[in-house]
């Protein structure tokens, strides 16, 4: 059988010269959108987004979804916050609950906002370990609760997808309103905030300067142009899942499922693992992008942060070219439609355009994105 020619053309080429036509118009108009320090800007705001996008791109090949990538952004970034306060204030949080106990045992008005029970337990705890106060110590565990919350809450979606036989859009959706639902819970209703000064900040704000920038003319010392760790952890993120999509017998059993499972079954590929294992890939992902985002903020609105996420993500990954009913996926796709977002973002807000009209944009790319696949498929 003959082939067409269109088949020829990879999947990410038209998102890569529409991404260069936008460019283009957008530089016509601004003189500020092509300065580095903007450029920058864009990639630092985008990588988060583009994180889990990687994660999303196995996914959506697979023939899923997860709407859960939002909700959990604030949900994990508020354990790791929560976390590291306890840790760094345990002398203090142990002490006046010992004050509480004295005042109680000789019958005294016991101290006003005295600790609850379970937080002066959780505080001996560190305590007892030894590692109680410290802040490098409170950082690490906090990172390290983090990435273990999203990896947990994807193997749980996961599970109900490959185990339970809940369709993906509705284990999903359950995950989306019950993920932001303890965010709020744990904050009643506001904000996670850092007691770390320093550290914690350290990797979402920081970066690796760019020799012979100076960002500050006027300064009396040179201020170069860093190039943030998260922008180099989404290129890593985005190598990883490129080789793991393309060159690992993983990535080939992800590929067959979405394009046909029952022949996938019939193949001797175990469908249900490659399945858990995919959406706990994003719940990590999902984690990953959490912990940036909180460190680059140095907190969290349990209320606010991660919002529409699932919708920059799963547009990143339909505008790069992955088909939204599985079987074809490609990361430096992913990694264009992530860029076509920044951009389109960032030439809304220099025209001034209202926040509030930027989500009906995004949706109206993804129909189009979508409805060109499907003219294709055709």
């Amino acid at each position: 059988m003959r082939r067409r020619w269109t088949e020829f053309i990879p999947p990410w080429l038209a998102p890569l010269v529409a991404l260069g036509l936008l460019v283009a118009f957008t530089a016509t108009f601004s003189d500020a959108f092509l300065r580095p320090e903007n450029l920058i800007n864009i990639l630092r705001q985008w990588s988060f987004v583009g994180i889990i996008a990687i994660g999303m791109t196995f996914v959506i090949t697979l023939g899923g979804i997860d709407l859960s990538v939002g909700s959990l952004v604030a949900l994990v970034g508020g354990l790791g916050i929560v976390t590291l306060n306890s840790m760094i204030g345990a002398p203090e949080t142990v002490a006046l609950w010992e004050e509480t106990l004295k005042a109680r045992q000789e019958g005294l008005f016991e101290p006003f906002n005295a600790p609850s029970r379970f937080t002066a337990w959780w505080a001996g705890v560190w305590m007892m370990l030894g590692v109680g106060g410290s802040e490098a110590w409170s950082v690490a565990a906090a990172f390290i609760v983090m990435l273990l919350a999203g990896t947990l809450a994807g193997l749980f979606n996961g599970v109900l997808v490959a185990k339970g036989k809940l369709a993906p859009f509705i284990a999903t959706l359950g995950g989306l309103a019950a993920f932001r639902s303890l965010s709020l819970a744990m904050a009643d209703g506001g904000e996670y905030r850092s007691a770390s000064r320093e550290l914690f900040g350290a990797i979402g704000q920081g970066g690796i300067p760019i020799p012979g920038t100076n960002i500050a003319p006027n300064a009396p010392e040179p201020v170069p142009l860093l190039v943030p760790w998260p922008v180099l952890v989404f290129a890593a993120a985005a190598i990883v899942g490129w080789v793991v999509l393309n060159r690992t017998r993983y990535g080939r059993y992800v590929t067959a499922i979405g394009c046909n499972e029952r022949a996938a079954v019939y193949s001797a590929i175990t469908v249900s693992r490659v399945k858990w294992l995919t959406y706990t890939l994003v719940g990590f992902c999902t984690g990953l992008a959490g912990l940036l985002l909180a460190s680059r903020m140095n907190s969290v609105s349990s209320a606010q942060t991660g919002i529409m996420y699932e919708l920059d993500v799963i547009a990143a990954v339909v505008i790069g070219g992955t088909r939204m009913r599985g079987g074809s996926g490609t990361i430096f796709g992913t990694i264009v439609g992530v860029l076509i977002l920044g951009v389109i973002g960032n030439m809304l807000n220099m025209l001034q355009v209202s926040v509030y009209l930027q989500g009906l944009v995004k949706g109206t790319i993804i129909i189009v994105a979508v409805l060109a696949q499907r003219a294709e498929r055709n």
